[in-house]
């Protein structure tokens, strides 16, 4: 019994509806409902059908059917539109499919060129058939026996090609069995019919003229009843070329939007065409036929016929020959089981698959016989090798198969491979063991394609409307040919590449060769098997043909061999000897003998190929210096052609060549710095000077042609200009001029920016510093909360670092801050949205948090940098990100780089230390009880949780320790050495590791910025790190080399050039904790601080600010006393009125600069807790008479003690609880004096003594100002009492314990 459609043919699309099941041998023969299918395609009206069995009755009554229900194309307003997301990519086809579940899916591009129609050579790719004189009439029956089977296998010959010998039949051997040749009236009219379809003028035309050609009435002979509805491979009424030219012609139509040449539907564009022709029945029929003869078919072959023997031989061979359709599979099931495929995700054999899996042999055995029996040996039907090249083309173009990602490569499995394979392997790889077998898969989908056509016309006649049911099978089809064709020539080339003998005369042109890479590639049906393949035959043509004094392939050829090679992303051998053999073919004779016949267009897409596939590369690889010297040689033609005629370049012929530039470095501007976003390995060359200029000349030019016709330029094609003159480091009037163009056009027309566009076309401008704010307004307005989930996360990440990068900051600057900024004084929703920029950093922050695991790592660290350098804390993003990072199956920093762990951890010390301007600017408003240094801390806490937060800094140091800080920048370092001393976090192991770093490259010479130097020794003073005194010793010793001036001395001008004041301040102060006073350095530091000649005004000038911060003011005051009482020799002086003039005028605002160390001025703002006042009444209460708060101004320590200080009397000593008189103090210790120590907790923490007076008290040490204070106090005379927290508070309130307690103490 036969089986017939079932709704799971319907289960490739939701918009599909269920087939009825019906009896294998019901009422309806399946070969009459195949020909009532595809007989729909002429133009009658709706008739009735005969239900009769016969085949001649049955076969012109199917025949009307499909007439009268497919005689005219469905119009675009219903069928194409309602399938407008099926036909939008070709995986939306295949969501639900049978072989959804099985693949994975991957993207397609846009075709770029088309193949040439010219006469092709006259060898043949032969179909799958076999000697008529082999085939028994009679239903054969199956042989099984291991022993045939590993006897047919014997020769390694074989073993990539089972049944290579039925394709290698001689044509006299057909003669011979008396049968295959199509009659001469039929090849005349094939050769007539062919000269009509290039009369054709549309999609439409086409198809119908195929449809009245393979129609019973175009038969000249009587009796001839024969149809393409009910004979496979076109009913003997077509040939090769007829299928060749037609789907060429088709597809080029389509590219145009020509699908009919009627007004109405004219104009309409490619994409719509390419629906219309997917969704024509039609076109449908014609890939049948055309994958039939493919397969070696033969052409007089009925659909009931090719039903009977795939269907009833197969289920012989199972042993499953009876019943009356009891427990039946759907058809597409079974036809699928006869290649061993599965159409669902499910058991296809009712609990009994590992028992019906059919062995490797059996299926050889099997395939071969129901092949033998469909086909007959053909001697000029076949596929020659510009008709391949034709149909994969046209497939191509049309974008109709299915990628390799959704729908897996079929390939012949060697020898080895095969026998080892088991079912399931099978099922899931489309592995075959033959290419009968790949054949009959190929017959197996053309029927099933066939039965749901004719479900669609009996659907169509009873009132239905047509829901393309066909079309995921008819992708899966499209993709099963280009993969036969695929074997073919890797079995063809592969035996006479490895010195055997092929089995015909078969040969593929450069120009074919070109044609078919290009259309596997953009198919994304490609693998390295067949580009291998085809580019060693190209090379060994090629080389044959110079050889002979030829010329070798086109430019046109080289060009698109290259780009498809770039697109299906297949690097190798032969790859790099294409780029080898293309730089020697255009260096020839100074490109007289080949270069000069490059079009720009074949230039600028060698140029982008080279460069994507330069970017794929490994490292280490053994051919670089090979492909490198290539690739530049390539390049330098590239630049000199656009030079000579800039003007024949098209706007996306500049832009890819300027992109390829870029990509690979070719003649990179190291002057302009290292960017973050350029660590790319720049191409070898043999003159990088020259080539520096050559591409500096290059890009001026191209500056200037291309400015005055930006409007020309598309969107992508705008941000590829942008992106590679921006990374090439280009910064000149005329590329200003550029970018400024750029910004304008964004402006204009901001809706034809795709996503991607948008995103990279503002990280260009940033980087470049061109911070054209409506470009960046119009940008931002497309990051909607609206339109947010069709950005992907590298677009929204580089948005909005390009935001923060040129200070863009949302007009609603608290919006987000939900821990610190009460409710009521936060915007609402409407207000967020009424402002593009705020609106655009709350979408990007609502994405990231919904789906932080599809960022990378570089884009969460971007997202999470742009929030807080902009100043805009988001404590949700923030804790949702940290969570990500270091929960249970956290993403970890394993895959961070240097610079991504450590801004990741800079911004997180930012939002805690941005607390400080909340509460500058709220006052009392703000949700949050201390200052200073306690406050970031507390701020982090309540933002991530105290517990979350430490975790996150161990497991980013144990991350950065694991990756090695020799790869960490000396700005990477900077960034996270001062995240951790914001926040009051020290991990020994981390810091001992940075200090060691440091002093290397300090031995080393590498150059550290002013910036870095302060910042890195400021976190390790502001730790209480305890480094080793040498760090200042060689500190010292380098900025003493890096701030000479022209006479070998330090002067305030050449200081001004390494060093902001307030980074000079931190220094200073920095050695004052540690201990440590070089006298080199210390007079440097003052010179650039103070000057030499008392001139605040002076200093301005030189170093380009307002003034000292109240910050640095109160640091020099530490610094002065420290020095005086513990280096006095050195004379350190501050000027006599200091520090009136020398700070920031009055209503001076600072920016967002670089300056990272943001000192608090608040360390005589005097507060008194309620744990103080208890500290003071218990020591009153025990005798112990004492003051809160006892202040030490300079006045008093110049009466006193005799250390020279300012005039103007400062206060900046205080003492929390005081008995002047014995001059006691106790310095009530809260979490503002400790840092917490975050190495491994589960190991007892080190009693460390700092001086003989502090040690490690748990996980907590005394930080560095606490430190240093304590010191000149005790200078002082003062005998200071440290009182922890921690230790009063575990007294539990009760007085007698704290009143031990303090006597203790005392």
């Amino acid at each position: 019994m036969m089986a017939t459609p079932h709704n799971n043919v319907r289960r490739h699309s939701r918009h599909t509806s269920s087939i009825k099941r019906a009896p294998l041998l019901g009422a309806l023969h399946l070969q009459l409902l195949l020909s009532i299918l595809v007989a729909t395609s002429n133009y009658c009206n709706f008739g009735s059908y005969s239900s009769d069995h016969e085949y001649g009755v049955g076969q012109q009554s199917s025949f009307k059917l499909f007439v009268e229900c497919f005689s005219s194309p469905p119009p675009i307003s219903s069928t194409s539109s309602r399938l407008s997301s099926l036909f939008s990519h070709r995986r939306a086809a295949l969501k639900g499919s049978s072989f959804h579940n099985r693949h994975n899916r991957h993207h397609q591009q846009q075709p770029l060129h088309r193949a040439d129609s010219t006469k092709s050579s006259s060898v043949h790719l032969h179909g799958a058939t076999s000697n008529s004189a082999e085939v028994n009439a009679s239903s054969a029956t199956i042989p099984s026996t291991k022993k045939a089977y590993k006897k047919k296998r014997s020769t390694k010959k074989q073993s990539n090609n089972y049944s290579q010998k039925k394709y290698s039949k001689q044509k006299g051997a057909a003669a011979a069995a008396g049968g295959g040749s199509i009659p001469k009236h039929m090849m005349n009219a094939a050769r007539q019919y062919n000269s009509q379809l290039t009369k054709c003028n549309s999609v439409s035309e086409l198809l119908s003229s195929f449809m009245e050609q393979t129609s019973t009435t175009s038969s000249t002979t009587a009796g001839d009843n024969t149809s393409s509805a009910t004979h496979l491979a076109g009913a003997n009424k077509l040939n090769s070329v007829n299928f060749s030219t037609c789907l060429h012609r088709l597809a080029r139509f389509a590219a145009k939007g020509s699908y009919s040449s009627t007004p109405s539907t004219s104009n309409m564009n490619q994409n719509d065409a390419r629906k219309q022709v997917l969704s024509d029945p039609r076109f449908a029929l014609l890939v049948c036929s055309m994958a039939e003869m493919a397969s070696g078919v033969d052409a007089s072959t009925s659909v009931k016929m090719g039903n009977e023997m795939v269907l009833q031989q197969w289920r012989v061979k199972c042993g499953n020959d009876g019943g009356d359709g009891e427990g039946m599979r759907e058809a597409d099931d079974v036809l699928n089981d006869i290649v061993g495929l599965s159409s669902g995700g499910g058991d296809t054999t009712n609990g009994e698959d590992d028992d019906n899996v059919v062995s490797v042999e059996s299926r050889f055995e099997a395939a071969e016989q129901i092949m033998n029996q469909l086909s007959i040996p053909q001697t000029k039907n076949t596929f020659s090798s510009r008709e391949c090249s034709n149909v994969c083309w046209a497939l191509a173009k049309l974008r109709v198969s299915p990628p390799s990602s959704a729908f897996a490569l079929g390939r012949v499995v060697g020898n080895d491979d095969s026998e080892n394979e088991s079912g399931k392997d099978f099922l899931s790889s489309r592995q075959f063991v033959s290419l009968d077998e790949m054949a009959l898969d190929v017959v197996s989908s053309t029927l099933q394609v066939r039965m749901q056509l004719f479900e669609e016309a009996r659907k169509r006649k009873s009132g239905g409307s047509s829901n393309g049911a066909w079309i995921p099978e008819l992708s899966r089809l499209a993709g099963k040919v280009m993969d036969l064709i695929a074997v073919k020539i890797i079995n063809e080339y592969g035996m006479r590449n490895d010195g055997g003998t092929s089995s015909t005369n078969t040969v593929f042109n450069p120009q074919e060769m070109a044609s078919v890479l290009w259309a596997y590639a953009k198919a994304n049906r490609a693998d390295d098997a067949l580009f291998s393949t085809v580019a060693a035959e190209l090379i060994r043509q090629t080389g044959y043909a110079l050889e002979r004094g030829g010329q070798g392939p086109r430019p046109q050829e080289l060009s698109n061999t290259i780009w498809a090679f770039a697109t299906a992303g297949i690097r190798g051998e032969q790859q790099i000897e294409l780029v080898k053999f293309a730089a020697n073919a255009l260096d020839e004779g100074e490109g007289l003998f080949f270069g000069n016949e490059f079009k720009p267009q074949e230039l600028a897409n060698t140029g982008w190929a080279l460069a994507t596939l330069h970017s794929k590369r490994g490292e280490g690889t053994s051919t670089e210096t090979v492909e490198d010297d290539g690739i530049v040689r390539i390049l330098r033609w590239v630049a000199k052609d656009i030079m000579q005629r800039v003007d024949s370049y098209k706007p996306q012929e500049i832009s890819n060549s300027v992109w390829a530039f870029s990509t690979v470095g070719f003649g990179y501007d190291e002057s302009c710095g290292t960017n973050v976003h350029n660590d790319y390995v720049h191409v070898a060359t043999n003159d990088p000077v020259g080539d520096k200029e050559l591409v500096y000349e290059t890009l001026e030019v191209i500056a200037e042609n291309a400015l005055s016709r930006l409007h020309n330029f598309k969107a992508q094609e705008l941000n590829n200009l942008a992106w590679g003159f921006t990374r090439l480091g280009h910064r000149t009037e005329r590329t200003e001029k550029l970018l400024v163009g750029v910004g304008e056009e964004l402006t204009k027309r901001t809706w034809q920016f795709k996503p991607q566009d948008i995103g990279t076309t503002l990280w260009s401008l940033a980087t470049a510093e061109c911070f054209d704010k409506d470009a960046f307004m119009a940008g931002a307005s497309r990051l909607n909360l609206r339109h947010i989930r069709s950005f992907k996360p590298q677009e929204m990440s580089n948005t909005v670092w390009a935001l923060a990068t040129a200070g863009f900051a949302p007009k609603h600057i608290r919006a987000f801050d939900t821990t610190l900024v009460p409710a009521s004084l936060r915007p609402t929703t409407k207000m967020v949205m009424s402002d593009s920029i705020t609106e655009c950093f709350a979408a990007v922050a609502s994405e990231a948090m919904r789906r932080p695991q599809d960022f990378k790592d570089q884009e969460l660290k971007d997202v999470l940098w742009a929030f807080s350098k902009i100043g805009v804390r988001h404590p949700a993003l923030f804790k949702k990100v940290a969570h990500h990072l270091v929960a249970a199956n956290g993403r970890g920093f394993g895959g961070f780089s240097s610079q991504g762990l450590g801004n990741t951890l800079w911004s997180f010390a930012k939002q805690a230390q941005l607390s400080l301007e909340v509460i500058e600017s709220l006052g009392d408003s703000v949700k949050l009880g201390s200052t200073g240094r306690l406050a970031v801390y507390e701020t982090s806490c309540l933002d991530i949780g105290e517990k979350a937060i430490k975790t996150l800094f161990v497991r980013a140091a144990e991350g950065g320790v694991e990756l090695g800080l020799d790869r960490f920048t000396n700005q990477d370092l900077s960034n996270t050495v001062w995240a951790y001393s914001t926040l009051g976090l020290l991990h020994s192991g981390f810091f001992k590791e940075a200090e060691n770093q440091v002093l290397k490259r300090l031995k080393n010479l590498r150059p550290f910025k002013g910036q870095e130097i302060a910042n890195i020794l400021w976190s390790f003073a502001t730790l209480n790190a305890q480094p080793d005194p040498v760090l200042i010793d060689e500190l010292s010793s380098y900025i003493a080399s890096v701030c000479s001036g022209k006479k070998g001395v330090a002067d305030e001008y050449s200081i001004s050039k390494v060093f902001k004041r307030q980074e000079l301040a931190n220094v200073a102060w920095s050695c004052a904790v540690i201990g440590r006073y070089p006298e080199e350095l210390m007079k440097i530091l003052y010179t650039g601080i103070v000057g030499t000649a008392n001139d605040p005004n002076r200093m301005k000038q030189i170093f380009h600010d307002d003034g000292l911060q109240q910050s640095s003011i109160m640091t020099l005051y530490y610094v002065q006393l420290a020095a005086d009482i513990e280096a006095s020799k050195l004379q350190l002086a501050l000027p006599p009125g200091f520090p009136n003039g020398w700070g920031e005028s009055e209503g001076h605002v600072r920016g967002n600069g670089d300056d990272l160390i943001e000192m608090s001025s608040s360390m005589l703002t005097l507060t008194i807790s309620k744990l103080q006042r208890d500290v003071s009444n218990t020591f009153t209460e025990i005798g112990f008479e004492n003051v809160l708060e006892h202040v030490i101004d300079t006045n008093e320590i110049k009466d006193e003690y005799g250390f020279q200080l300012p005039q103007t009397p400062q206060e900046f000593l205080s003492i929390d609880i005081a008995n002047i008189g014995q001059k006691v103090g106790v310095e009530v210790d809260g979490p503002g004096h400790f840092v917490r120590l975050i190495d491994d907790t589960r190991k007892p923490s080190n009693k460390v003594t700092l001086n003989g007076m502090f040690a490690d008290k748990g996980e907590n040490r005394v930080n560095g100002p606490t430190l240093l204070k304590h010191r000149l106090l005790t200078h002082l005379g003062w005998n200071i009492i440290h009182l922890p927290y921690w230790e009063y508070q575990s007294l539990g309130g009760v007085r007698e314990k704290e009143k031990k307690y303090c006597e203790s103490l005392l």
